[in-house]
């Protein structure tokens, strides 16, 4: 009787707790022995669900669905102590003023200067002990025409002597550098009155060699020239009629040695005081006189003289708007680097181009082909001789 009652007591139980399958377990997601009752009902297998005809399902009662709670997000912490979820980066700040770029300056441009160079060419094989002598370059000649004749212009080095060498001695000197000469064809105030070998077959003999020839001519001389062998030698009381004669004579005595029109024709004045106002009007004179012929008679002007005495006097004439002044300047300016455009009396911007010729150095002695000669040196930029 006891054993009966505690059977019903248990199918009891497991009536009001309802069957539990496994089906119903994973309906939750909770599989395991864990989970089911510790006590089953007789032929309840614990593996395998109950049959759908079962008699405990049909005196079981009846159950509802499980109520799912949904699930809440959980309110957000304040913000300062949220925690940080992603990096942001580093961002410049806005607010602070760009610095100003500064805008560049426009370059003004600056105006071309006449450049000092010397002509490119071959160089020679030369022995020279001094450094001041020019390296050897090949010489440029080239024709310009102005004032109705064409003109003749030599870019190279040069030299000049009191008498001109003879043809053989310009032969041998082919081996030197220079390739200009500078020859006194005239005047009556110059050293070397009687030319051995200048003629007109020697300047035709040179020109065939490849020379090119600067005539120089010493006239009257200026009233304060420094010189005492020179001062027997000054203009007289007319100035302007004494150049014009003196500039006849320099063109006829050209025009005999067979310098065509266009030659350039260099007037010789030796270094005088220029600070003597009288003597510097007689002299400019002279000289504007003498280069208003020369021109006239479809020659080149030229002018010789001491950067610090006639070169300075006719860059003073020049800026003051002095007419019939020299179209070629010629200066004399010794022991120092050769520079056509670096003499500090002249203008870079006047007598410019192909018009000047700086005498650098003088009485120096060189040899060349075995010839030995006292000669001038000069850097040639300017007109020459056209000879016949």
């Amino acid at each position: 009787m006891i054993a009966v009652l505690t059977a019903l007591a248990s199918l009891c139980g497991v009536l009001v707790a309802g069957p539990v399958s496994v089906a119903e377990d994973r309906t939750y997601g909770r599989t395991g022995d864990g989970y089911l009752p510790r006590t089953l009902p007789t032929g309840v297998n614990p593996i395998r669900p109950l049959p759908v005809d079962s008699a405990l399902l049909r005196t079981s009662p009846v159950r509802t669905a499980p109520v799912r709670v949904p699930y809440k997000t959980p309110p957000e912490p304040p913000a300062a102590h949220r925690p940080a979820t992603e990096s942001k980066l580093r961002q410049p700040r806005t607010d602070q003023p760009k610095p100003q770029q500064r805008k560049p300056r426009p370059q003004q441009p600056k105006p071309q200067q006449p450049k000092a160079q010397q002509p490119t060419g071959g160089k020679p094989k030369v022995t020279r002990p001094k450094a001041d002598r020019p390296a050897a370059e090949r010489p440029q000649t080239g024709e310009a025409k102005a004032g109705g004749a064409k003109r003749k212009i030599f870019q190279g080095w040069a030299f000049d002597r009191c008498q001109a060498p003879s043809v053989s001695t310009m032969r041998a000197w082919l081996a030197s550098p220079y390739r200009g000469v500078g020859v006194y064809f005239g005047g009556r105030g110059r050293h070397c009155k009687h030319q051995r070998h200048l003629n007109e077959s020697w300047l035709r003999e040179t020109k065939q060699m490849g020379w090119n020839v600067l005539p120089i001519y010493v006239g009257s001389q200026s009233p304060c020239v420094i010189a005492n062998i020179k001062r027997k030698f000054t203009i007289g009381g007319n100035a302007w009629a004494q150049g014009r004669q003196e500039a006849r004579d320099a063109v006829g005595q050209a025009r005999k040695l067979g310098m065509a029109p266009g030659s350039a024709l260099y007037l010789d004045m030796e270094a005088y005081r220029l600070g003597q106002h009288r003597c510097a009007r007689t002299t400019l004179a002279f000289v504007r006189s003498w280069s208003r012929e020369v021109r006239q008679q479809n020659y080149v002007p030229g002018f010789y003289s001491s950067a610090n005495s006639g070169v300075r006097h006719m860059e003073r004439a020049r800026r003051a708007g002095e007419r019939d002044l020299p179209e070629v300047m010629w200066f004399a300016r010794w022991n120092v680097p050769p520079s056509l455009y670096g003499e500090k009396w002249l203008d870079r911007r006047a007598w410019h181009p192909n018009r000047r010729i700086h005498q650098y150095a003088g009485d120096v002695t060189e040899r060349h082909g075995g010839r030995r000669l006292a000669i001038d040196r000069n850097r040639v930029d300017a007109p020459v001789a056209i000879i016949r």
